[in-house]
Protein backbone atom coordinates (compact mmCIF):
# COMPACT_ATOMS: atom_id res chain seq x y z
CA UNK A 1 0.00 0.00 0.00
CA UNK A 2 3.01 2.32 1.12
CA UNK A 3 4.32 1.53 -2.43
CA UNK A 4 1.16 2.35 -4.21
CA UNK A 5 0.62 5.72 -2.39
CA UNK A 6 4.49 6.87 -3.49
CA UNK A 7 3.96 5.72 -6.76
CA UNK A 8 0.43 7.86 -7.06
CA UNK A 9 2.44 10.88 -5.49
CA UNK A 10 5.09 10.76 -7.85
CA UNK A 11 2.53 10.35 -10.82
CA UNK A 12 0.25 13.18 -9.62
CA UNK A 13 3.75 15.41 -9.56
CA UNK A 14 4.53 14.48 -13.15
CA UNK A 15 0.87 15.16 -14.52
CA UNK A 16 1.39 18.93 -12.93
CA UNK A 17 4.22 19.09 -14.21
CA UNK A 18 3.83 17.43 -17.80
CA UNK A 19 3.36 20.68 -19.57
CA UNK A 20 5.51 22.98 -17.96
CA UNK A 21 9.32 21.67 -19.43
CA UNK A 22 10.67 24.89 -16.98
CA UNK A 23 9.85 25.80 -14.12
CA UNK A 24 12.09 28.04 -12.32
CA UNK A 25 9.23 30.98 -10.84
CA UNK A 26 10.07 29.96 -7.20
CA UNK A 27 11.95 27.70 -4.87
CA UNK A 28 10.39 24.08 -4.29
CA UNK A 29 8.92 23.81 -0.94
CA UNK A 30 10.83 21.05 -0.06
CA UNK A 31 14.25 23.12 -0.31
CA UNK A 32 12.96 26.13 1.43
CA UNK A 33 14.24 27.07 5.06
CA UNK A 34 16.03 24.48 6.94
CA UNK A 35 16.13 21.46 4.86
CA UNK A 36 14.57 18.07 6.28
CA UNK A 37 17.06 15.43 4.61
CA UNK A 38 14.16 12.44 5.39
CA UNK A 39 11.49 14.37 3.35
CA UNK A 40 13.64 15.05 0.53
CA UNK A 41 14.50 11.54 -0.55
CA UNK A 42 10.80 10.70 0.43
CA UNK A 43 10.00 12.72 -2.74
CA UNK A 44 14.00 12.68 -4.48
CA UNK A 45 15.56 9.58 -3.46
CA UNK A 46 18.57 10.12 -5.87
CA UNK A 47 21.30 13.19 -5.91
CA UNK A 48 23.72 13.38 -8.56
CA UNK A 49 26.75 15.56 -8.79
CA UNK A 50 28.72 16.59 -12.22
CA UNK A 51 32.09 18.04 -11.28
CA UNK A 52 34.79 18.09 -8.70
CA UNK A 53 33.97 17.74 -4.74
CA UNK A 54 37.62 18.91 -3.63
CA UNK A 55 38.77 22.11 -2.47
CA UNK A 56 38.88 24.24 -5.73
CA UNK A 57 42.14 25.85 -7.17
CA UNK A 58 42.78 29.01 -9.31
CA UNK A 59 40.87 32.24 -8.95
CA UNK A 60 37.45 31.68 -9.50
CA UNK A 61 35.18 29.06 -7.47
CA UNK A 62 33.94 26.42 -9.77
CA UNK A 63 30.45 25.09 -10.19
CA UNK A 64 29.18 22.15 -9.55
CA UNK A 65 25.73 21.31 -10.44
CA UNK A 66 23.74 18.73 -9.11
CA UNK A 67 20.29 17.20 -9.38
CA UNK A 68 17.81 16.05 -7.63
CA UNK A 69 15.57 13.03 -9.00
CA UNK A 70 13.78 10.17 -8.58
CA UNK A 71 14.96 6.47 -9.28
CA UNK A 72 12.12 3.99 -9.92
CA UNK A 73 14.69 1.98 -12.45
CA UNK A 74 18.06 0.40 -11.91
CA UNK A 75 19.68 -0.74 -15.26
CA UNK A 76 22.96 -1.41 -14.45
CA UNK A 77 22.87 -4.62 -11.97
CA UNK A 78 25.16 -7.87 -11.29
CA UNK A 79 23.45 -9.01 -14.28
CA UNK A 80 23.81 -6.67 -16.66
CA UNK A 81 26.66 -4.76 -16.24
CA UNK A 82 28.02 -4.28 -19.57
CA UNK A 83 24.91 -2.63 -20.75
CA UNK A 84 25.35 1.26 -22.45
CA UNK A 85 22.84 3.39 -23.19
CA UNK A 86 22.87 4.66 -26.61
CA UNK A 87 20.85 8.13 -25.20
CA UNK A 88 23.72 9.31 -23.38
CA UNK A 89 26.62 8.91 -25.97
CA UNK A 90 25.93 12.28 -26.92
CA UNK A 91 26.27 13.68 -23.45
CA UNK A 92 29.95 12.29 -23.13
CA UNK A 93 33.30 14.09 -22.33
CA UNK A 94 36.39 13.41 -22.25
CA UNK A 95 38.31 14.18 -19.01
CA UNK A 96 41.52 16.19 -18.71
CA UNK A 97 44.38 14.61 -17.06
CA UNK A 98 44.65 14.92 -13.69
CA UNK A 99 41.42 16.33 -12.84
CA UNK A 100 38.90 13.39 -10.96
CA UNK A 101 35.27 13.23 -12.16
CA UNK A 102 32.41 12.60 -10.27
CA UNK A 103 30.11 9.49 -12.54
CA UNK A 104 26.55 10.69 -13.34
CA UNK A 105 24.90 7.91 -11.84
CA UNK A 106 26.21 4.63 -12.90
CA UNK A 107 27.22 5.52 -16.48
CA UNK A 108 30.85 7.49 -16.24
CA UNK A 109 32.11 10.71 -18.41
CA UNK A 110 28.60 11.77 -18.88
CA UNK A 111 26.71 14.75 -17.97
CA UNK A 112 23.50 13.40 -18.08
CA UNK A 113 21.27 11.26 -15.73
CA UNK A 114 19.47 8.73 -17.35
CA UNK A 115 15.61 8.75 -16.71
CA UNK A 116 13.08 6.89 -17.16
CA UNK A 117 9.49 8.25 -15.99
CA UNK A 118 8.17 11.56 -16.30
CA UNK A 119 8.89 13.03 -12.87
CA UNK A 120 10.72 16.79 -13.01
CA UNK A 121 14.37 17.03 -11.84
CA UNK A 122 15.27 19.75 -9.87
CA UNK A 123 18.74 21.55 -10.72
CA UNK A 124 20.96 23.09 -8.28
CA UNK A 125 24.42 24.34 -8.46
CA UNK A 126 26.98 24.68 -5.84
CA UNK A 127 29.45 27.71 -6.03
CA UNK A 128 27.10 30.69 -6.93
CA UNK A 129 25.20 32.55 -3.73
CA UNK A 130 23.58 35.79 -3.56
CA UNK A 131 26.71 37.25 -3.16
CA UNK A 132 28.65 36.36 -6.60
CA UNK A 133 25.61 35.91 -8.67
CA UNK A 134 25.49 38.89 -10.76
CA UNK A 135 28.74 37.12 -12.54
CA UNK A 136 26.74 34.02 -13.43
CA UNK A 137 24.01 33.22 -16.07
CA UNK A 138 22.09 30.11 -16.89
CA UNK A 139 20.23 28.57 -19.79
CA UNK A 140 17.96 25.55 -20.47
CA UNK A 141 17.75 23.39 -23.94
CA UNK A 142 15.73 20.78 -24.90
CA UNK A 143 17.63 17.90 -26.91
CA UNK A 144 20.62 20.18 -26.69
CA UNK A 145 19.32 22.31 -29.15
CA UNK A 146 16.45 24.33 -28.84
CA UNK A 147 16.43 26.96 -26.49
CA UNK A 148 13.31 26.95 -24.28
CA UNK A 149 14.85 29.62 -21.46
CA UNK A 150 17.66 32.36 -23.14
CA UNK A 151 20.50 33.08 -20.29
CA UNK A 152 19.25 34.19 -17.13
CA UNK A 153 20.39 35.40 -13.93
CA UNK A 154 20.28 33.24 -10.86
CA UNK A 155 17.12 34.45 -8.81
CA UNK A 156 16.67 31.74 -6.17
CA UNK A 157 19.05 30.26 -3.16
CA UNK A 158 18.58 27.35 -1.19
CA UNK A 159 20.77 25.92 2.06
CA UNK A 160 23.42 23.86 0.64
CA UNK A 161 22.30 20.19 0.58
CA UNK A 162 25.88 18.52 0.50
CA UNK A 163 28.16 20.02 3.11
CA UNK A 164 31.98 19.99 2.63
CA UNK A 165 31.81 22.35 -0.28
CA UNK A 166 34.05 25.17 -0.45
CA UNK A 167 35.10 29.06 -2.20
CA UNK A 168 38.03 29.55 -3.52
CA UNK A 169 38.86 31.27 -0.35
CA UNK A 170 38.40 28.35 1.61
CA UNK A 171 34.86 28.74 3.69
CA UNK A 172 32.48 26.56 3.62
CA UNK A 173 29.20 27.22 1.04
CA UNK A 174 26.13 27.64 3.35
CA UNK A 175 24.00 28.48 -0.23
CA UNK A 176 23.36 26.90 -3.28
CA UNK A 177 21.50 28.18 -6.43
CA UNK A 178 18.46 27.10 -7.05
CA UNK A 179 18.06 26.79 -10.86
CA UNK A 180 14.48 25.40 -11.44
CA UNK A 181 12.61 22.27 -11.95
CA UNK A 182 12.74 20.49 -15.12
CA UNK A 183 10.85 17.70 -17.33
CA UNK A 184 10.42 16.47 -20.75
CA UNK A 185 8.73 13.35 -22.19
CA UNK A 186 10.18 10.77 -23.28
CA UNK A 187 13.10 10.33 -25.83
CA UNK A 188 13.76 14.01 -25.27
CA UNK A 189 15.84 15.14 -22.57
CA UNK A 190 16.58 18.80 -21.03
CA UNK A 191 20.47 20.59 -20.38
CA UNK A 192 21.16 23.19 -17.86
CA UNK A 193 24.37 25.90 -18.93
CA UNK A 194 25.91 27.68 -16.56
CA UNK A 195 28.33 30.17 -17.65
CA UNK A 196 31.03 32.49 -15.25
CA UNK A 197 30.75 35.95 -16.75
CA UNK A 198 34.70 36.74 -16.19
CA UNK A 199 35.21 33.70 -17.99
CA UNK A 200 33.37 33.31 -21.15
CA UNK A 201 35.34 30.25 -22.55
CA UNK A 202 34.04 28.16 -19.61
CA UNK A 203 30.11 26.27 -19.49
CA UNK A 204 29.13 24.10 -16.60
CA UNK A 205 26.56 21.31 -18.12
CA UNK A 206 24.42 19.25 -16.11
CA UNK A 207 21.60 17.18 -18.39
CA UNK A 208 18.58 14.86 -17.79
CA UNK A 209 17.85 12.74 -20.77
CA UNK A 210 14.51 10.66 -20.50
CA UNK A 211 14.90 7.80 -21.95
CA UNK A 212 12.43 4.58 -23.69
CA UNK A 213 11.99 1.61 -21.64
CA UNK A 214 9.83 -1.83 -21.01
CA UNK A 215 10.40 -4.92 -19.14
CA UNK A 216 12.53 -7.96 -20.80
CA UNK A 217 13.16 -11.64 -20.04
CA UNK A 218 16.89 -12.44 -19.71
CA UNK A 219 16.23 -15.87 -18.50
CA UNK A 220 13.49 -18.40 -17.98
CA UNK A 221 13.29 -20.89 -15.30
CA UNK A 222 11.11 -23.76 -14.76
CA UNK A 223 9.95 -25.49 -11.23
CA UNK A 224 12.28 -28.48 -12.56
CA UNK A 225 15.04 -25.63 -12.65
CA UNK A 226 14.61 -24.51 -9.28
CA UNK A 227 18.04 -24.41 -8.57
CA UNK A 228 19.36 -22.54 -10.91
CA UNK A 229 16.78 -19.73 -10.20
CA UNK A 230 18.25 -19.76 -6.86
CA UNK A 231 21.81 -19.93 -7.92
CA UNK A 232 20.96 -16.68 -10.14
CA UNK A 233 18.86 -14.89 -7.41
CA UNK A 234 21.47 -15.24 -4.45
CA UNK A 235 24.27 -13.92 -7.16
CA UNK A 236 22.62 -11.05 -7.58
CA UNK A 237 21.09 -10.80 -4.15
CA UNK A 238 25.05 -9.88 -3.67
CA UNK A 239 26.61 -8.62 -6.39
CA UNK A 240 24.21 -6.00 -6.57
CA UNK A 241 25.28 -4.61 -3.45
CA UNK A 242 29.47 -4.54 -3.82
CA UNK A 243 31.73 -5.80 -6.45
CA UNK A 244 31.92 -9.27 -7.59
CA UNK A 245 33.77 -11.56 -5.49
CA UNK A 246 34.03 -9.34 -2.07
CA UNK A 247 31.50 -10.17 1.01
CA UNK A 248 28.62 -7.77 1.87
CA UNK A 249 27.63 -6.83 5.54
CA UNK A 250 24.77 -9.77 4.68
CA UNK A 251 27.65 -12.03 4.57
CA UNK A 252 30.55 -13.71 2.43
CA UNK A 253 28.12 -16.08 0.19
CA UNK A 254 30.32 -18.26 -1.99
CA UNK A 255 28.73 -18.03 -5.57
CA UNK A 256 30.13 -18.98 -9.43
CA UNK A 257 29.17 -16.37 -12.13
CA UNK A 258 25.92 -17.51 -13.63
CA UNK A 259 26.05 -16.54 -17.14
CA UNK A 260 25.53 -19.78 -18.41
CA UNK A 261 22.33 -19.81 -16.45
CA UNK A 262 21.20 -17.05 -18.28
CA UNK A 263 19.22 -18.53 -21.10
CA UNK A 264 16.11 -17.87 -22.69
CA UNK A 265 13.54 -20.63 -23.78
CA UNK A 266 10.55 -20.10 -25.76
CA UNK A 267 9.33 -23.89 -25.59
CA UNK A 268 8.55 -25.83 -22.77
CA UNK A 269 7.35 -29.20 -21.99
CA UNK A 270 3.36 -29.68 -20.59
CA UNK A 271 4.89 -30.29 -16.79
CA UNK A 272 7.06 -26.93 -17.52
CA UNK A 273 3.98 -24.65 -16.65
CA UNK A 274 4.75 -23.06 -13.44
CA UNK A 275 7.68 -20.09 -14.97
CA UNK A 276 10.13 -18.02 -13.68
CA UNK A 277 10.97 -15.05 -16.22
CA UNK A 278 13.85 -13.22 -14.74
CA UNK A 279 13.49 -9.25 -16.19
CA UNK A 280 16.96 -7.29 -16.98
CA UNK A 281 16.19 -4.38 -15.16
CA UNK A 282 15.27 -3.82 -11.36
CA UNK A 283 12.73 -1.81 -9.91
CA UNK A 284 12.50 -0.19 -6.70
CA UNK A 285 8.98 -1.87 -5.68
CA UNK A 286 7.49 -5.29 -7.51
CA UNK A 287 4.03 -3.17 -8.69
CA UNK A 288 5.96 -0.89 -11.26
CA UNK A 289 5.94 -3.76 -13.41
CA UNK A 290 3.10 -4.59 -15.26
CA UNK A 291 2.14 -7.71 -17.21
CA UNK A 292 -0.49 -8.63 -19.86
CA UNK A 293 -0.85 -12.52 -20.85
CA UNK A 294 -2.23 -13.85 -23.76
CA UNK A 295 -3.16 -17.34 -25.26
CA UNK A 296 -4.54 -17.27 -28.39
CA UNK A 297 -6.63 -14.46 -28.74
CA UNK A 298 -7.64 -14.43 -25.01
CA UNK A 299 -6.29 -11.99 -22.95
CA UNK A 300 -5.96 -11.73 -19.06
CA UNK A 301 -6.04 -7.87 -18.84
CA UNK A 302 -2.62 -5.74 -17.40
CA UNK A 303 -1.90 -6.50 -14.00
CA UNK A 304 0.51 -5.32 -11.18
CA UNK A 305 3.55 -7.76 -10.92
CA UNK A 306 3.15 -9.41 -7.35
CA UNK A 307 6.07 -11.43 -7.22
CA UNK A 308 9.49 -10.10 -6.81
CA UNK A 309 10.55 -6.56 -8.33
CA UNK A 310 12.65 -9.04 -10.35
CA UNK A 311 11.05 -11.60 -11.29
CA UNK A 312 7.42 -12.94 -12.69
CA UNK A 313 5.93 -15.99 -12.13
CA UNK A 314 3.52 -17.30 -14.13
CA UNK A 315 1.95 -20.66 -12.41
CA UNK A 316 -0.45 -23.64 -13.72
CA UNK A 317 -0.20 -22.61 -17.80
CA UNK A 318 -2.17 -24.51 -19.75
CA UNK A 319 -0.31 -25.91 -22.91
CA UNK A 320 -0.88 -23.42 -25.97
CA UNK A 321 1.03 -20.61 -27.40
CA UNK A 322 1.72 -17.39 -25.32
CA UNK A 323 2.34 -13.87 -25.85
CA UNK A 324 3.89 -11.98 -22.48
CA UNK A 325 3.60 -8.45 -22.90
CA UNK A 326 5.67 -6.07 -20.12
CA UNK A 327 5.83 -2.34 -19.29
CA UNK A 328 6.43 -0.33 -16.49
CA UNK A 329 3.56 1.66 -14.35
CA UNK A 330 5.88 5.07 -15.06
CA UNK A 331 5.82 4.27 -18.78
CA UNK A 332 3.10 2.42 -20.17
CA UNK A 333 3.58 3.43 -23.62
CA UNK A 334 6.70 1.33 -24.06
CA UNK A 335 5.59 -2.49 -24.67
CA UNK A 336 7.99 -5.39 -24.93
CA UNK A 337 7.01 -8.28 -25.93
CA UNK A 338 8.28 -12.41 -25.06
CA UNK A 339 6.29 -15.04 -27.01
CA UNK A 340 7.00 -18.50 -25.42
CA UNK A 341 4.85 -21.92 -25.82
CA UNK A 342 3.77 -24.82 -23.48
CA UNK A 343 3.43 -27.91 -25.46
CA UNK A 344 0.86 -30.50 -24.69
CA UNK A 345 1.24 -33.90 -22.83
CA UNK A 346 1.09 -37.11 -25.35
CA UNK A 347 -2.74 -37.72 -23.76
CA UNK A 348 -3.11 -33.90 -24.51
CA UNK A 349 -2.40 -33.80 -28.22
CA UNK A 350 -4.90 -33.79 -30.97
CA UNK A 351 -4.40 -36.88 -32.55
CA UNK A 352 -4.19 -38.74 -29.50
CA UNK A 353 -7.87 -36.67 -28.50
CA UNK A 354 -8.81 -37.94 -32.36
CA UNK A 355 -7.90 -40.98 -31.87
CA UNK A 356 -9.64 -41.53 -28.70
CA UNK A 357 -12.72 -39.64 -29.91
CA UNK A 358 -13.50 -41.41 -32.63
CA UNK A 359 -13.17 -44.75 -30.89
CA UNK A 360 -15.53 -43.56 -28.14
CA UNK A 361 -17.49 -42.20 -31.08
CA UNK A 362 -17.33 -45.97 -33.04
CA UNK A 363 -18.60 -47.47 -29.76
CA UNK A 364 -21.10 -45.65 -29.44
CA UNK A 365 -22.18 -44.99 -32.91
CA UNK A 366 -22.41 -49.20 -32.41
CA UNK A 367 -24.65 -49.06 -29.60
CA UNK A 368 -26.57 -46.21 -30.84
CA UNK A 369 -27.38 -47.96 -34.50
CA UNK A 370 -28.91 -51.08 -32.44
CA UNK A 371 -31.15 -48.88 -30.74
CA UNK A 372 -31.86 -46.84 -33.81
CA UNK A 373 -33.04 -49.90 -35.86
CA UNK A 374 -35.27 -51.14 -33.39
CA UNK A 375 -36.88 -48.02 -32.64
CA UNK A 376 -37.05 -47.20 -36.61
CA UNK A 377 -38.61 -50.42 -36.84
CA UNK A 378 -41.65 -49.48 -34.36
CA UNK A 379 -41.73 -45.77 -36.17
CA UNK A 380 -42.23 -47.34 -39.14
CA UNK A 381 -45.24 -49.40 -38.51
CA UNK A 382 -46.59 -46.65 -36.85
CA UNK A 383 -45.89 -44.30 -39.43
CA UNK A 384 -47.85 -46.57 -41.96
CA UNK A 385 -50.68 -46.96 -39.53
CA UNK A 386 -50.68 -42.80 -39.56
CA UNK A 387 -50.37 -42.30 -42.96
CA UNK A 388 -53.28 -44.62 -43.72
CA UNK A 389 -55.28 -43.08 -41.74
CA UNK A 390 -54.89 -39.50 -42.86
CA UNK A 391 -55.52 -40.92 -46.42
CA UNK A 392 -58.21 -42.55 -45.23
CA UNK A 393 -59.59 -39.33 -44.18
CA UNK A 394 -58.80 -36.83 -47.02
CA UNK A 395 -60.57 -39.50 -49.04
CA UNK A 396 -63.59 -39.20 -46.99
CA UNK A 397 -63.07 -35.51 -47.24
CA UNK A 398 -63.39 -35.86 -51.00
CA UNK A 399 -65.90 -37.96 -50.94
CA UNK A 400 -67.80 -35.48 -49.70
CA UNK A 401 -67.30 -33.10 -52.14
CA UNK A 402 -68.92 -35.08 -54.80
CA UNK A 403 -72.00 -35.01 -53.03
CA UNK A 404 -72.05 -31.67 -51.97
CA UNK A 405 -71.53 -30.55 -55.52
CA UNK A 406 -74.09 -33.24 -56.89
CA UNK A 407 -76.31 -31.43 -54.73
CA UNK A 408 -75.97 -27.96 -55.67
CA UNK A 409 -75.83 -28.91 -59.52
CA UNK A 410 -79.03 -30.58 -59.35
CA UNK A 411 -80.68 -27.85 -57.36
CA UNK A 412 -79.66 -25.00 -60.25
CA UNK A 413 -81.03 -27.78 -62.92
CA UNK A 414 -84.51 -27.73 -61.19
CA UNK A 415 -84.34 -23.79 -60.65
CA UNK A 416 -84.23 -24.35 -64.74
CA UNK A 417 -86.93 -26.61 -64.90
CA UNK A 418 -88.91 -24.12 -62.56
CA UNK A 419 -88.50 -21.16 -65.33
CA UNK A 420 -89.55 -23.23 -68.04
CA UNK A 421 -85.98 -22.43 -69.85
CA UNK A 422 -85.42 -26.18 -70.87
CA UNK A 423 -83.12 -25.35 -73.52
CA UNK A 424 -80.61 -23.65 -70.60
CA UNK A 425 -81.49 -27.05 -68.58
CA UNK A 426 -80.85 -29.20 -71.60
CA UNK A 427 -77.45 -27.60 -71.93
CA UNK A 428 -76.70 -27.36 -67.96
CA UNK A 429 -77.22 -30.90 -68.00
CA UNK A 430 -75.09 -31.84 -70.59
CA UNK A 431 -72.73 -29.81 -68.95
CA UNK A 432 -72.76 -30.94 -65.63
CA UNK A 433 -72.91 -35.02 -66.68
CA UNK A 434 -68.71 -34.22 -68.58
CA UNK A 435 -68.18 -32.02 -65.22
CA UNK A 436 -69.03 -34.90 -62.85
CA UNK A 437 -67.28 -37.38 -65.26
CA UNK A 438 -63.66 -35.65 -65.26
CA UNK A 439 -64.83 -34.88 -61.45
CA UNK A 440 -65.02 -38.24 -60.73
CA UNK A 441 -62.10 -39.50 -62.45
CA UNK A 442 -60.03 -37.14 -61.01
CA UNK A 443 -61.08 -37.76 -57.52
CA UNK A 444 -58.73 -40.98 -56.48
CA UNK A 445 -56.20 -38.38 -57.42
CA UNK A 446 -54.35 -36.38 -54.35
CA UNK A 447 -52.71 -33.86 -56.52
CA UNK A 448 -53.63 -33.40 -60.52
CA UNK A 449 -51.79 -30.87 -62.88
CA UNK A 450 -52.85 -27.12 -62.34
CA UNK A 451 -53.77 -26.95 -65.99
CA UNK A 452 -56.19 -29.97 -65.58
CA UNK A 453 -57.41 -28.29 -62.02
CA UNK A 454 -57.71 -24.92 -63.96
CA UNK A 455 -59.98 -26.94 -66.70
CA UNK A 456 -62.38 -28.60 -63.92
CA UNK A 457 -62.80 -25.24 -62.10
CA UNK A 458 -63.88 -23.32 -65.72
CA UNK A 459 -66.11 -26.06 -66.07
CA UNK A 460 -67.99 -25.55 -63.01
CA UNK A 461 -68.15 -21.99 -63.58
CA UNK A 462 -69.48 -22.04 -67.36
CA UNK A 463 -72.52 -24.06 -65.80
CA UNK A 464 -73.19 -21.27 -62.96
CA UNK A 465 -72.88 -18.75 -65.37
CA UNK A 466 -75.68 -20.40 -67.47
CA UNK A 467 -77.65 -19.86 -64.22
CA UNK A 468 -76.80 -16.42 -62.67
CA UNK A 469 -75.31 -14.62 -65.83
CA UNK A 470 -71.90 -13.36 -63.83
CA UNK A 471 -68.72 -12.84 -65.70
CA UNK A 472 -65.58 -14.55 -64.51
CA UNK A 473 -61.97 -14.61 -65.40
CA UNK A 474 -59.34 -17.01 -64.78
CA UNK A 475 -55.03 -15.18 -65.43
CA UNK A 476 -52.47 -17.38 -65.23
CA UNK A 477 -48.97 -15.86 -64.83
CA UNK A 478 -46.83 -16.58 -67.77
CA UNK A 479 -43.64 -17.78 -65.94
CA UNK A 480 -46.24 -20.56 -63.95
CA UNK A 481 -45.62 -24.12 -65.83
CA UNK A 482 -49.37 -25.11 -65.62
CA UNK A 483 -48.69 -28.68 -66.83
CA UNK A 484 -45.42 -28.84 -64.56
CA UNK A 485 -47.20 -28.15 -61.24
CA UNK A 486 -49.34 -30.01 -59.43
CA UNK A 487 -52.37 -28.96 -56.89
CA UNK A 488 -54.59 -30.48 -54.57
CA UNK A 489 -57.42 -31.72 -56.56
CA UNK A 490 -60.77 -29.69 -56.05
CA UNK A 491 -59.48 -27.85 -53.47
CA UNK A 492 -60.34 -24.11 -54.60
CA UNK A 493 -63.98 -25.72 -55.73
CA UNK A 494 -66.01 -24.92 -52.33
CA UNK A 495 -64.31 -21.68 -52.31
CA UNK A 496 -65.29 -20.85 -55.89
CA UNK A 497 -69.05 -22.46 -55.02
CA UNK A 498 -69.52 -19.91 -51.78
CA UNK A 499 -68.47 -17.01 -54.00
CA UNK A 500 -71.10 -17.25 -56.60
CA UNK A 501 -73.84 -18.64 -54.25
CA UNK A 502 -73.42 -16.36 -51.78
CA UNK A 503 -71.62 -12.83 -53.05
CA UNK A 504 -72.46 -12.70 -57.01
CA UNK A 505 -75.72 -14.60 -57.21
CA UNK A 506 -77.74 -11.85 -56.73
CA UNK A 507 -76.13 -9.67 -58.60
CA UNK A 508 -76.35 -11.83 -61.93
CA UNK A 509 -74.88 -9.71 -65.16
CA UNK A 510 -73.21 -7.36 -62.52
CA UNK A 511 -71.51 -10.27 -60.55
CA UNK A 512 -67.96 -10.47 -60.92
CA UNK A 513 -65.73 -13.54 -60.52
CA UNK A 514 -61.71 -13.32 -60.79
CA UNK A 515 -59.12 -15.97 -60.19
CA UNK A 516 -55.41 -15.62 -60.17
CA UNK A 517 -52.67 -17.27 -59.70
CA UNK A 518 -49.28 -15.82 -58.96
CA UNK A 519 -45.50 -16.93 -58.41
CA UNK A 520 -44.12 -15.02 -55.73
CA UNK A 521 -39.98 -16.32 -55.03
CA UNK A 522 -41.09 -20.28 -54.51
CA UNK A 523 -44.58 -19.44 -53.72
CA UNK A 524 -47.56 -19.87 -55.37
CA UNK A 525 -50.10 -17.44 -54.58
CA UNK A 526 -54.11 -18.00 -55.95
CA UNK A 527 -57.10 -15.70 -55.03
CA UNK A 528 -60.24 -15.87 -55.26
CA UNK A 529 -62.08 -12.57 -55.67
CA UNK A 530 -65.55 -11.48 -56.02
CA UNK A 531 -67.35 -8.24 -55.56
CA UNK A 532 -70.48 -9.80 -53.72
CA UNK A 533 -71.97 -8.43 -50.44
CA UNK A 534 -69.26 -10.93 -48.66
CA UNK A 535 -69.82 -14.33 -46.89
CA UNK A 536 -73.09 -14.27 -44.61
CA UNK A 537 -72.64 -16.32 -41.17
CA UNK A 538 -74.37 -19.22 -43.13
CA UNK A 539 -71.81 -18.82 -45.59
CA UNK A 540 -68.71 -18.90 -43.43
CA UNK A 541 -69.70 -22.10 -40.95
CA UNK A 542 -70.97 -24.35 -44.43
CA UNK A 543 -69.87 -27.40 -45.28
CA UNK A 544 -67.54 -26.39 -48.10
CA UNK A 545 -65.74 -24.27 -46.26
CA UNK A 546 -65.51 -26.53 -43.19
CA UNK A 547 -64.57 -29.47 -45.37
CA UNK A 548 -61.79 -27.37 -47.32
CA UNK A 549 -60.39 -26.21 -43.79
CA UNK A 550 -59.76 -29.63 -42.45
CA UNK A 551 -58.33 -30.82 -45.76
CA UNK A 552 -55.78 -28.11 -45.60
CA UNK A 553 -54.64 -29.28 -42.30
CA UNK A 554 -54.12 -33.00 -43.25
CA UNK A 555 -52.82 -31.71 -46.40
CA UNK A 556 -50.03 -29.70 -44.26
CA UNK A 557 -49.27 -33.07 -41.55
CA UNK A 558 -48.04 -35.15 -44.76
CA UNK A 559 -46.72 -32.47 -47.28
CA UNK A 560 -42.61 -32.93 -46.94
CA UNK A 561 -41.81 -29.70 -48.27
CA UNK A 562 -44.41 -27.18 -49.09
CA UNK A 563 -46.85 -25.53 -46.79
CA UNK A 564 -50.57 -24.04 -47.80
CA UNK A 565 -52.03 -21.59 -45.73
CA UNK A 566 -55.27 -19.65 -46.31
CA UNK A 567 -57.67 -16.32 -45.41
CA UNK A 568 -60.48 -14.36 -46.19
CA UNK A 569 -60.71 -11.20 -46.30
CA UNK A 570 -62.79 -7.73 -47.62
CA UNK A 571 -60.60 -5.19 -49.59
CA UNK A 572 -62.23 -2.26 -51.94
CA UNK A 573 -65.85 -3.49 -50.98
CA UNK A 574 -64.59 -6.95 -52.23
CA UNK A 575 -64.36 -10.68 -50.92
CA UNK A 576 -61.28 -11.95 -51.45
CA UNK A 577 -60.22 -15.39 -50.54
CA UNK A 578 -56.28 -15.57 -50.80
CA UNK A 579 -54.40 -19.30 -50.87
CA UNK A 580 -50.12 -19.57 -50.31
CA UNK A 581 -48.60 -22.56 -51.35
CA UNK A 582 -45.03 -21.94 -49.51
CA UNK A 583 -42.41 -23.41 -51.55
CA UNK A 584 -44.43 -24.83 -53.77
CA UNK A 585 -42.48 -24.08 -57.02
CA UNK A 586 -38.82 -25.39 -55.52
Amino acid sequence: MKGVLYISILLLTAIDCFSQTAIVDSVHPLLKGKLDGDKIRENYDHFEVATPTRKPTGKYTPVILSMFHSKNLYTKTALNLKETLKALDAFKFTPEKGKGYASMGDFPFSIAVPLFDSVPVIITAYGIDSQNMEQYRFRVLENKRKEILGWTKVRFFSPVFMHFRYNIDGSEQKQMAYLGQFNAPVNNSITVEVKNLLIPDTIYRIAATWIKRAPSVIATFSTTAFKNFVEVYKYQWKHDFSKPNTSTYYGDIGLKPVDSLLSVKNVFNYDENNLFLYLKDKVKSVELVEYNLIKDKDSQGWQPNTFDPNVIFLQKLSPGNYKLLLRYAFQRQTVDEYSFTIKHAWYQTWWFKLTAGLVSLLALFSIALLLKNRRQQARLKKQQIEQQLTQAEIKSIKSQFNPHFVFNALTSIQGLVTKNDMEAAHKYLNDFSMLLRNSLNQSEKELISLSEDIELIRNYLKLEQLRFGFEYEIDVDDTIDRHAIEVPVLLLQPVIENAVKHGIAKSYKNGRLFISYKAINDDLLITVEDNGDGFNAEAKNGLGLKLTAERVDLLNGILKTGRISWETKRQDNNTQVIFIFKNWLL
